[in-house]
């Protein structure tokens, strides 16, 4: 009977044991993550006032867990321990020495790593980046108070895309091997530092480098030429023995000559020296002064041919008279703004680089340089100084059309004159041209920093700094109004008629500005009598391109990837109406949501309007400017009202705080 009794309780032990024994199993298969162990070292480092790593546990797991400020990679097999890729604690109060920061170099897997506007103290110099060597590519230190000198192994970091080491006390010289030893950077900012010495020439040797900013140093010497041609004049300021262009500070005081010897140099072999350079310098001094008169001559007989020309031009008439006059064979003409030095002879001296070919032009960067003065140096070479060196243009080659009658040629130029008149701090302004029986050359201001496309989708992977929503709308609501001022010039016959997001520009200080309107009636000059209707049609046709600007601009989504406009508009009137809104929107814009979905709903409604099929229901561009710039004012006056105390007081923005891993999301989103 015992023996009966026992059984079922023997039974039921062992299926209990059997239960439990996949779960022990399940739990041996999730394997914690090996880089708990430098995280924990690194909170130990540093204090902590805010309790902000309070998550940050021994007993957890920084992967599992979801420790704050950090992202994990998953594992590749359920028996890999999942690996951290992103350590983003910024604005949290923490603080330490750089031993801190030290730590984190066993995170081998690291890609991000951003502790930008903190208290960390201490030299940088020690610490020894060099173990995230194999994967970090974005390295924000900004806002804190790191000394010493520029930590050596950051060059060591290969792949790295932005640096960004502003705001604090690093002193010493900017390593003179940073461009050779990190040809991938994107951005560079070491502003608000206490750096010294020269600005390395191998700057000039980073292809990539998109952002420069050194300014508030103790920076000496020569800005490197390219680096004067492509960076605007705020990368450069607040270092006051630092001179060239963009900066108007000359640099003649450098190049200084020494007659003699001194004191202490009174040797016959100084003396000679001293004396050979003496007499390059009066050699020098002679050639230039000859060299100016000659110069002086030909600008004056330049001068006399260009006030004859410009006395015998006709009325500006849009380019639509039919009147017919004398056309000059060659012809240069400045509007307000040009360089008085500009002529065609500057031009072709320039350093040019080729931008592109489109239909209409082939666009060229130019540096123009040239001088009526001459520098030596301290070994009697003479270096040669332009005025205007570094002053960059934009200029775009014409061709003259197979079949042009001489009266076209005539309205061409009528209407580059036109175009010359253009002022809007949303219009890339035209200014000058010179015109020959062969071609036509525009000559834009340059606008640094490239296109409203490449923002958008240049870059989306591991080093991609994605565009946050208000710089978005900001963006769009510049190229509204930019695009409407266009709409009303030359009584409103005009229209852009190959608007994209590639020829809305982005300047040094962060305006949209529109480029290349009316290059297509530049090319093919409309005949006289052009029908209102015909030109209200086309100023429809920039709206609706306008309409698919917005829509990259909230989707993310590229028109030409799309095949064309009108895949993306329709993709995007499909998704409205079956009610999935809010997969419209960009994978990249999902930190802003939370305060700014409305906003992002009421452009999407915009755009949907501006590619309306029906050219009727389209508004006119004064209307979306309008439109758009209510969506701001409602904006601003919601984050005016809804700003935390966290985001009160000076920050180092220098560098967003986003994620690097974009590509496999916006992949998904886009399918």
């Amino acid at each position: 009977m015992a023996l009966h009794t026992t059984m079922p309780l023997r039974v039921l032990f062992l299926m209990l044991s059997a239960a439990a024994l996949p779960a022990k199993c399940l739990a041996a298969a999730a394997p914690i993550s090996p880089d708990a162990a430098p995280l924990v070292a690194f909170k130990s480092a540093c204090s902590d006032p805010a309790a902000a790593l309070i998550s940050w546990t021994e007993a957890s797991d920084p992967c599992s867990d979801r420790w704050r400020g950090v992202t994990c990679q998953p594992p590749p097999s359920p028996s890999s321990p999942p690996r951290v890729r992103r350590v983003v604690l910024e604005g949290l109060r923490l603080g330490g020495d750089a031993g801190a920061v030290a730590a984190l170099a066993g995170l081998h897997m690291l890609a991000f790593l951003s502790l930008k506007n903190n208290s960390f103290t201490g030299s940088l110099s020690g610490v020894d980046f060099s173990p995230l060597a194999p994967h970090l590519k974005l390295l924000y230190l900004s806002g804190n108070g790191f000394t010493g000198r520029f930590p050596e192994s950051v060059l060591c970091l290969r792949h790295l895309r932005r640096l960004d080491l502003s705001g604090n006390r690093i002193t010493g010289t900017i390593p003179p091997e940073i461009g050779h030893r990190l040809p991938s950077l994107l951005t560079l900012h070491l502003a608000r530092n206490l750096l010294d010495g020269p600005l390395p020439a191998s700057l000039e040797a980073m292809a990539k480098l998109a952002k420069l900013d050194v300014s508030g140093n103790h920076l000496q010497g020569r800005i490197p030429k390219r680096l004067a041609a492509v960076f605007p004049e705020s990368s450069f300021a607040g270092n006051p023995e630092l001179c060239g262009a963009p900066l108007r500070r000359r640099c003649n005081g450098q190049q200084r000559m020494v007659f003699g010897g001194g004191a202490d140099k009174s040797n016959r072999s100084t003396e000679g020296r001293g004396k050979r350079n003496n007499d390059r310098w009066m050699v020098a001094m002679i050639m230039a002064a000859v060299g100016a008169a000659v110069a002086s001559l030909i600008a004056a007989a330049l001068c006399g041919v260009l006030w004859r020309l410009r006395n015998r031009k006709p009325a500006r008439t849009c380019g639509g008279s039919s009147r017919t006059s004398s056309m000059a064979r060659e012809e240069t003409v400045r509007f307000d703004g040009c360089c008085v030095e500009f002529d065609v002879c500057t031009l072709m001296r320039g350093a040019a680089e080729m931008l592109g070919k489109g239909a209409t032009a082939t666009t060229y960067r130019v540096a123009m340089g040239g001088d009526d003065g001459v520098v030596v140096d301290d070994a009697g070479v003479v270096v040669e100084e332009g005025k205007g060196a570094g002053e960059v243009v934009v200029v775009k080659r014409m061709r003259r059309r197979e079949g042009a009658t001489r009266e076209d040629e005539r309205r061409k130029r009528e209407l580059a004159r036109e175009m010359g008149t253009w002022r809007h701090a949303n219009v890339v302004s035209l200014r000058a041209f010179y015109a020959s029986a062969d071609e036509l050359l525009l000559v834009f201001d340059y606008v640094p920093n490239g296109s409203l496309h490449s923002l958008l989708h240049e870059n989306r992977g591991p080093a991609r700094v994605p565009l946050e929503w208000q710089t978005r709308l900001k963006l769009a609501q510049d190229a509204a109004q930019g695009l409407a001022y266009l709409h009303t010039v030359c009584n409103g016959t005009l229209a852009h008629r190959h608007l994209t997001s590639s020829n809305i520009l982005v300047d040094a200080g962060g305006n949209a500005r529109v480029s290349d309107f009316a290059l297509l009636q530049l090319l093919v000059p409309a005949p006289a009598g052009s029908g209102a209707d015909e030109a209200a049609t086309a100023q429809k046709q920039d709206v609706h391109a306008f309409g698919i600007v917005l829509l990259e601009i909230l989707t993310g989504r590229s028109a030409a990837e799309d095949g064309n406009s009108v895949d993306l508009a329709r993709w995007a009137r499909t998704v409205v109406r079956e009610e999935w809104t809010s997969e419209v929107f960009d994978v990249e814009l999902l930190p802003s949501r939370g305060g700014a979905e409305d906003e992002m709903v009421a452009l999407l409604h915009v755009a949907l309007l501006c590619v309306a099929d029906d050219h009727g229901e389209r508004p006119r561009m004064a209307v979306v400017a309008k439109m758009i710039e209510d969506i701001r004012d409602r904006g601003s006056k919601r984050s005016r009202y809804s700003a935390s105390p966290s985001q009160v007081g000076h920050s180092y923005e220098s560098s967003p705080s986003v994620s690097e891993d974009t590509t496999r999301s916006t992949a998904a989103s886009s399918s």
